[in-house]
C-alpha cells in the first residue's frame, strides 16, 4: 500500500492552481500562468526576472528601463486579467496574449508571452507589453 501511495504521489505532482485570467475556454500553462500572476500583481522586477530566465543577460537588460516605467505607472499592479488569444502548436510552443484592466481606466495593458519546450520543461522565449494592443498582436504568429 505504501509503493502506491508513493506512486500515486508523484503521478500526481504538485496541484495547480486555478488560472487566475479569464480564460476563455483556454487551457492553462503553468509557465505563463506564474508569469502572469505577477505581472498581475505588479511584481514587475519579478516578473521580469522570471520571464528573462531562460533568455539571458540581454532580454534582462533590456527590460530594465520599462520594468521602472511599470513599476511608476502601475504601482500596485492590475484589477483583473483576461487571457483573449492562446495558440498551441503540434510542436508544444504556446503563445497567449492576455489583458491586464487597470482600475478606473477604459484601455487594458496587453502583455504577449511565448514558452517552448526547452530541455523537457516549458521555458519563455519572448514576450511584449504595450497599451496598444494592436503593437502587442504583432508579436503574434
Amino acid at each position: 500500500m505504501k509503493k502506491l501511495a508513493i506512486a500515486l504521489a508523484l503521478v500526481a505532482g504538485p496541484a495547480f492552481a486555478e488560472p487566475l485570467c479569464e480564460m476563455g475556454g483556454a487551457e492553462p500553462v503553468e509557465t505563463l500562468e506564474v508569469a502572469k500572476k505577477k505581472f498581475l500583481d505588479g511584481d514587475f522586477k519579478g516578473f521580469s526576472d522570471y520571464a528573462t530566465a531562460s533568455m539571458g543577460q540581454a532580454a534582462s537588460r533590456a527590460l530594465e528601463k520599462p520594468v521602472t516605467q511599470l513599476e511608476g505607472l502601475f504601482p500596485n499592479g492590475f484589477e483583473s486579467c483576461q487571457t483573449i488569444v492562446q495558440r498551441s502548436e503540434n510542436g508544444g510552443m504556446v503563445q497567449e496574449l492576455t489583458t491586464f484592466n487597470v482600475k478606473g481606466l477604459d484601455f487594458p495593458m496587453s502583455l504577449y508571452l511565448l514558452a517552448a519546450p526547452t530541455r523537457g520543461e516549458m521555458k519563455i522565449s519572448f514576450l511584449n507589453f504595450n497599451t496598444t494592443l494592436t503593437e502587442v498582436l504583432k508579436s503574434l504568429h
